[in-house]
C-alpha cells in the first residue's frame, strides 16, 4: 500500500508544469516521431541517437493532438513506472524486510532530476526505466530477459551500452554456473543487432564529429572531460535543474549537500550486498570519463540511467545509521528534493524554452525573422504560424554574407522584421548577422525577451 502512494505521489509530481513549451530537444523528438518509419531511419542519421524512442513517438502523437501535456503523458508514466521496479531490484537485493527498498522509492518519487526528465520528450528516462528493470532480471538470473531488455534499451539510448559493461563485470565477480552460456546470452542479441545497424551509427558518429568541430561551443555543451563536467553529475543528480546567485554560492552550498549525500552513500560501501548497485553506479561513469577523452558525452542528462542507483545507495547508507539520526537524515533528504523541486517550479528561468510563447507573440505580424543558425529551429515547425525565417548561417555554421537581393526577395511584403539571437553564442558571438540588417534600411525599435531563447530583436523600416 506505500508504495503505491509513493508511486501516486511521483506521478502526480512529473504532471506538475508538464504543459510547459516544447523545447529544441523535444521540437526535433517530435520532428522525427512524425516522420514515416521507412524514412525515420535515413533521417536520424543527422541525429545522435537510435530509433526506438522515436518510433513510440510516431505512434502516440496522433492521437495527443497539440497538447504537449497529453504528449508527454505516456512517457510520464513509464518514468513513474521506475519507482516501483526500483522497489522491486532493492527488494531482491536487500531482502523484503529491509526499509532500503521503500526508501529508495521515496527519494526517487521526490527527486527533482528524474522529475524533470520524466516530462521531457526525450528518451533518458525510458533508457533509465529499461536499465533498471534488466538489473532487476539480472539479480533474479533471467538472462535471456535480461539480453532482451537490454537490446531495447540500446535502441532507445546508446548511452545505456555502459550498463551492458556493468552486468558484465558483475558477472564476472559473481560468475553464474554456465559462464560462457550466459556472456553469450547477454552480449549476442544487442552485437548481432549492431553490426546491422553499424551503416547508420557511422553516419551518425561523422555528423556527430562534425559539428563540434564546427561549433567548439557545441564541445562545451556536450559535456568535455573536466572537472566541472564530473562534479555537476553529482550535483544535478541531487538538486536538479535549478541553479543560485551568485554562481559560487550556488557551488558552494551546493558543494556541502552534495558532500554529505555522498558521505551518506559512502556508507553503502560497508553493505555486501550493495556490490551490484555501486557496480552498475560507477562502471558508466568511469568508461564514459574514458569515451569523453574522444568524444564530449559527460552531460549529466546522458547518465540519468544511474540516478536510481545513486539514490539506491543513498538510502542504503541512510538505513545503516543509527536510529537517532535515521529519521531526521530521510526528512532532510526529502526536505532537501522538495526544496529544489518548489525553487524550479517558482522560477520560470529554469524552466524550458518558450517556444510556444515566441510564437503567440508573432502570429498576425506578417514578419520575417533572421535567426543565427542554418536552419529553422524544430519547436518551431510545431508551433506553426505565418512568420517566415531566414537563416543566416550556411550549413557549415559560418556566418554568410547577407545580399541585399536576397533580403528583398525573403522580405517582399513583410511588415515587421526580427533577429533572435538564440544559439548566437555559438554560431555567431560577435554579432555579425545582427549589426549587418542597419545596411538595409530597418531600424532597431524594440528588444524583448522569451525564457531561456535570448533576446528577440524587432526592426522596422526607415
Amino acid at each position: 500500500m506505500l508504495l503505491a502512494v509513493i508511486t501516486v505521489l511521483g506521478f502526480v509530481l512529473r504532471l506538475t508544469l508538464s504543459n510547459q513549451s516544447f523545447w529544441l530537444d523535444e521540437g526535433a523528438s517530435i520532428m522525427f516521431g512524425k516522420l514515416p518509419t521507412a524514412q525515420l531511419i535515413e533521417s536520424i542519421k543527422t541525429d545522435f541517437h537510435p530509433p526506438l524512442y522515436y518510433s513510440l513517438l510516431h505512434f502516440w502523437l496522433p492521437f495527443a493532438d497539440k497538447l504537449e501535456w497529453l504528449i508527454r503523458l505516456p512517457f510520464i508514466i513509464l518514468a513513474t513506472a521506475t519507482i516501483p521496479v526500483l522497489y522491486h531490484l532493492c527488494r531482491e537485493i536487500f531482502s523484503d524486510k529491509s526499509r532500503i527498498p521503500m526508501l529508495s522509492a521515496l527519494f526517487l518519487a521526490l527527486n527533482p532530476l528524474h522529475i524533470y526528465y520524466s516530462q521531457e520528450l526525450r528518451m533518458y528516462s525510458l533508457a533509465t526505466l529499461l536499465v533498471v528493470l534488466s538489473w532487476y532480471f539480472m539479480i533474479r538470473k533471467k538472462y535471456l530477459l535480461v539480453s532482451l531488455i537490454n537490446l531495447l534499451g540500446f535502441f532507445t539510448f546508446y548511452g545505456v551500452v555502459f550498463n551492458h559493461f556493468s552486468q558484465i563485470i558483475f558477472l564476472f565477480i559473481q560468475p553464474p554456473k554456465k559462464m560462457v552460456r550466459t556472456l553469450a546470452t547477454l552480449i549476442a542479441p544487442t552485437a548481432l543487432a549492431f553490426l546491422f545497424w553499424w551503416p547508420v551509427f557511422s553516419a551518425q558518429l561523422s555528423n556527430g564529429h562534425y559539428l563540434t568541430g564546427a561549433l567548439p561551443g557545441w564541445q562545451v555543451l556536450s559535456g568535455s572531460l573536466t572537472f566541472k563536467s564530473l562534479a555537476l553529475i553529482p550535483l544535478k543528480f541531487i538538486l536538479g535543474r535549478i541553479s543560485l546567485e551568485p554562481q559560487k554560492l550556488y557551488f558552494l552550498s551546493g558543494g556541502i549537500i552534495t558532500s554529505i549525500f555522498l558521505i551518506i552513500s559512502g556508507r553503502a560501501i560497508l553493505i555486501k550486498k550493495a556490490l551490484p548497485l555501486w557496480i552498475s553506479l560507477l562502471t558508466p561513469l568511469v568508461t564514459g570519463s574514458l569515451v569523453s577523452l574522444k568524444t564530449p558525452i559527460l552531460g549529466y542528462w546522458r547518465f540519468l540511467f544511474i540516478l536510481p542507483f545513486f539514490l539506491a545507495l543513498l538510502a542504503a547508507g541512510v538505513e545503516s545509521l543509527p536510529k537517532t539520526v535515521f529519521l531526521g537524515t530521510v526528512a532532510w533528504v526529502c526536505g532537501v528534493f522538495l526544496f529544489a523541486n518548489l525553487y524550479f517550479w517558482n522560477n520560470p528561468r529554469f524552466q524550458r524554452e518558450d517556444w510556444r510563447g515566441l510564437n503567440a507573440f508573432l502570429a498576425g505580424k506578417n514578419g520575417l525573422m533572421m535567426i543565427a543558425f542554418p536552419y529553422k529551429f524544430a519547436p518551431l515547425y510545431f508551433y506553426t504560424g505565418d512568420t517566415r525565417y531566414l537563416p543566416l548561417e550556411t550549413s557549415s555554421y559560418t556566418q554568410k554574407p547577407l545580399l541585399k537581393t536576397e533580403f528583398e526577395e525573403t522580405a517582399t511584403s513583410a511588415s515587421s522584421f526580427y533577429y533572435l539571437d538564440y544559439l548566437a553564442d555559438i554560431t555567431d558571438s560577435e554579432r555579425s548577422g545582427l549589426q549587418t540588417l542597419s545596411q538595409f534600411g530597418l531600424k532597431q525599435i524594440g528588444v524583448y525577451n522569451f525564457n531561456n531563447l535570448g533576446q528577440l530583436y524587432e526592426f522596422r523600416r526607415l
